[in-house]
């Protein structure tokens, strides 16, 4: 499998538009007997080289909002679409290239694996789809020195700070060139300088072609991002 060669490579495609979109989406939580319905027949539709923010208080359902889109939670009812296919429907080949190769994600915290080091854990997906490990390693380590970070590829991943452990989460959510990354609450645990180091590499992508789309409580965030959305009493505006 090839590779691209720097990370302004990362979002290169077919060149035709990807739109990841919610139709009339419901999402209900039973306790007990009883029903919380947390999103209300939300209908939107997210493009490929535009950013959103999505904003809301803690419990509106932002994460609950991202899962949906990123296929690793389903609707009540309604359907979420990828160029308008039922994502639920796919079958389960279909569904691994959707989450290995249409959406990345990063959450607030990184999750890296203490087991592997840091270029490792920017190559993960590779290793977990058992693709060559010449060319992948030599990816990660592409992508490590264009963000500044290949001095620590070696490196345990817990040795890193915080912010340096967020940017090897993008990194390693980017490796594999999705058409969406879905970022939620990726700035939570760090400090300004370190948010916005994060953000300027998500940006960047964007730029690039990518979709964006990032919940956060940070308006600083929200405000970089192309379209400012809230999530309000289920609705989302």
């Amino acid at each position: 499998m090839g590779y691209a060669i720097s990370i302004s490579c990362l979002t290169e495609s077919s060149g035709l538009m990807a739109i990841l979109s919610v139709q009339n989406v419901i999402k209900e939580f039973r306790q007990g007997l009883v029903a919380m319905r947390v999103l209300k027949g939300i209908t939107h539709s997210f493009d490929t080289g535009i950013s959103y923010s999505i904003t809301g208080v803690s419990g509106s359902g932002k994460s609950t909002l991202m899962h949906l889109l990123a296929g690793i939670d389903l609707p009540t009812s309604g359907a979420v679409l990828y160029n308008g296919v039922n994502v639920q429907k796919l079958s389960i080949t279909e569904k691994k290239h959707f989450l290995n190769k249409t959406v990345g994600l990063v959450f607030q915290d990184p999750y890296l694996i203490k087991e592997l080091s840091v270029v490792e854990n920017v190559m993960l997906k590779a290793l977990i789809a058992h693709e060559p490990y010449g060319p992948a390693h030599k990816h990660a380590l592409e992508l490590l020195a264009a963000t500044g970070l290949s001095d620590k590829a070696d490196h345990h991943p817990l040795s890193l700070s915080g912010g340096q452990q967020q940017r090897i989460a993008v990194l390693r959510a980017l490796f594999n060139r999705p058409q969406f990354l879905l970022a939620d609450e990726p700035t939570g645990n760090l400090d300004s300088e370190n948010a916005r180091l994060v953000i300027d590499l998500l940006i960047k992508e964007k730029e690039l072609g990518m979709g964006l789309i990032v919940s956060s409580h940070d308006s600083r965030v929200a405000q970089r991002m192309d379209v400012q959305l809230r999530l309000a009493d289920g609705i989302l505006q």
